[in-house]
């Protein structure tokens, strides 16, 4: 025969997944679009967090900034500082002071006059009462009841009835005693004196092998000597109040008097605008690879406006001198320019220039750091907008994918019947060639 029979376009190979992948490709393209989208937004929601966090910082600051407490400090000094050493507040008056350490606090210590050659040795029950004295006249007692035991079972019994004593074992070389301390040196104004002990055993006794009670150590206050001849004493070796807010310790006694000098401390208000501006600059510092060529928020205007609005409400204390501006937009305090101001006696108009500042930053603050949260918030919502999308999307294009798949299936299946059909009709007709051959 010339002419044969041929079933074109019947292959049997159909790659499902290139003609699905095909024909959503818009699809897919418009979730690509969206991630790239909800990226944007997220690293503009991230600078925006960050800087409202950092205008925030510096709202909070402003508010809580006294404005005359930083100028009300007071600073001491002392002609030996090994000495002595103090404190001194807002309302303590300046002047000079003389004072002579005479003595240095000390506990009361009180040791059992009699002992135990071993530690493993057993003492029999006693009850006693502790007494300790918190003055010359008011006293603390405890009814310790020790069922006997060894030595440091008493010491145990003692410790956890009371917190005034603390009680302890010594050893003198030869045998194990028992020995009492002050816990707490400041407990007492009581000294240890011919009328009387600050601890002591006001009724019972401790076990026979033990004896009673001899001073090892006598409890001292400390004591500051005047010019004038006065004695302050104190259970500890800080003396409060010895004028309105002054605080004076002692560290070791002297034979001659000391010099104490309480004048003014403004180097509060140093400090004070050195943070203000170190408040601002962490704005700036924010603020900058947001709103520089490449940024997020290149050309913003709301952005680009604060480090403007920054340096007019900082006008007053430039006015003064007190602020230099570097090379990088950075501020920072001119603190040769503060101390001449402070020499010159016009403390109150530094006071008055940061006043100015304060209340003109509070409002701006205030305004600026409602706008950036509603910012943040429009972000947020525009992400939650594009997540909502992007699941819409992806589910629509997997009922899609699989409404294609299942019609390629049917294709697919239709072409292998075709495919086997094409089979036996070439064999039939081959069969057919043949036979007319013959």
């Amino acid at each position: 025969m010339a002419d044969e029979l041929y079933l074109s376009n019947v292959t049997g190979l159909l790659d499902v997944d290139a003609f699905v992948k095909s024909l959503t490709l818009a699809k897919q393209k418009s979730l690509q679009k969206i991630a790239q989208d909800k990226a944007l937004h997220q690293a503009k929601a991230s600078s925006i967090s960050n800087l409202l966090s950092g205008i925030n910082d510096l709202k909070d600051f402003v508010s809580s900034l006294n404005i005359d407490k930083p100028f009300q400090g007071k600073s001491v000094s002392v002609s030996d500082s090994s000495v002595i050493s103090a404190q001194a507040s807002a309302n303590t008056p300046n002047l000079t002071l003389k004072v002579k350490v005479n003595q240095l606090t000390q506990a009361e210590m009180r040791l059992s006059t009699g002992g135990v050659s071993s530690l493993e040795d057993t003492l029999s029950s006693a009850t006693f009462t502790l007494r300790y004295y918190t003055s010359d006249s008011a006293y603390e007692e405890t009814t310790i009841n020790f069922s006997g035991g060894k030595l440091n079972d008493l010491v145990n019994a003692i410790n956890s009835s009371q917190n005034r004593v603390q009680a302890s074992v010594f050893f003198d070389g030869s045998s194990y005693k028992l020995l009492l301390s002050e816990k707490d040196v400041g407990a007492s104004t009581k000294e240890t004196s011919a009328s009387g002990s600050v601890i002591e055993i006001a009724s019972g006794s401790l076990p026979s092998p033990l004896g009673s009670l001899t001073t090892l150590q006598e409890a001292k206050n400390a004591q500051l000597e005047l010019p004038s001849g006065s004695i302050l004493t104190s259970p500890t070796n800080t003396f409060k109040d010895v004028l309105p807010g002054l605080n004076i310790t002692a560290q070791k006694t002297s034979t001659d008097y000391l010099s104490l000098t309480i004048s003014d401390d403004l180097s509060g208000g140093k400090k004070a605008i050195s943070d203000l501006l170190n408040k601002i600059n962490g704005v700036l510092d924010l603020l900058k690879p947001m709103t520089e060529k490449g940024g997020l928020f290149q050309g913003n205007s709301a952005l680009v406006q604060i480090k403007a609005s920054l340096f007019r409400l900082t006008k007053p204390l430039q006015e003064l001198g007190l602020i230099n501006i570097g090379d990088d937009g950075k501020y920072s305090l001119r603190s040769e320019a503060y101390d001449q101001l402070l020499s010159q006696g016009k403390v109150e108009d530094v006071k008055k220039a940061l006043a100015s500042v304060k209340e003109g930053l509070s409002n701006y603050l205030e305004g600026l750091a409602k706008t950036f949260t509603a910012y943040k918030n429009a972000e947020d919502q525009a992400i939650s907008r594009l997540d909502k999308k992007a699941e819409e999307l992806t589910a629509s294009l997997s009922k899609e994918e699989k409404k294609l798949r299942l019609i390629f299936s049917k294709i697919e299946a239709l072409m292998n019947q075709n495919e086997t059909l094409k089979t036996r009709l070439e064999s039939f007709v081959k069969g057919l060639s043949e036979t007319s051959k013959q």
